[in-house]
């Protein structure tokens, strides 16, 4: 959903005029965000996606230990 172009400052300084929830720095390669609630969401999602990432990795090495490795090693 396109928003009213708005001029934004990213941290190393660049000015970039964007028109979307976030968008990249040109310069640094950065996220800058339309709004301020918008940096909160962006960090809450990506704390939750680390989440996700590291509860699957977990489940898959307890699957390996439980499934395969623990049969394997008892003869």
């Amino acid at each position: 959903m396109r928003l009213k172009p708005k001029e934004v400052t990213c941290e190393c300084g660049h000015t970039s005029v964007i028109d979307r929830d976030t968008d990249w720095c040109t310069k640094c390669c950065n996220r800058i965000f339309y709004t301020e609630k918008g940096r909160r969401y962006g960090k809450i999602n990506t704390f939750y996606m680390y989440v996700v990432a590291g509860g699957v990795i977990c489940f898959l090495t307890y699957v390996f230990v439980e499934l395969i490795l623990t049969p394997t090693l008892k003869f």
